[in-house]
């Protein structure tokens, strides 16, 4: 399975996470923060589609101006978790 973060279509964080939760079918009283973010995709057992997937990230170097400290953040969250071998994530940057 194959989940996509389009960067180019996503102006504030609320914007990434009403976007990319759903993708994971996150339950409604998932945090709309980093931390939370870190539990469902490290941790795992909180989102309805658990791995194995790939996240692919979408013009990641398109110009987000205030947004790419929150980027590079939600990119580390992303590779810690494709670091856990037993979460079975990928994670492509194009």
């Amino acid at each position: 399975m194959e989940i996509s973060i389009n960067w180019d279509g996503i102006k504030t964080e609320e914007e990434f996470y009403s976007d990319f939760l759903p993708k994971l079918d996150a339950p409604k009283w998932h945090g709309r923060n980093l931390d939370a973010l870190a539990d469902s995709l490290i941790t795992g057992s909180i989102n309805g589609i658990e791995p194995p997937y790939t996240i692919l990230s979408i013009n990641t170097d398109s110009n987000l101006g205030g947004l790419k400290e929150f980027q590079v953040r939600v990119l580390e969250i992303l590779t810690e978790a494709a670091a856990e071998p037993e979460r079975e994530i990928k994670v492509l940057l194009k």
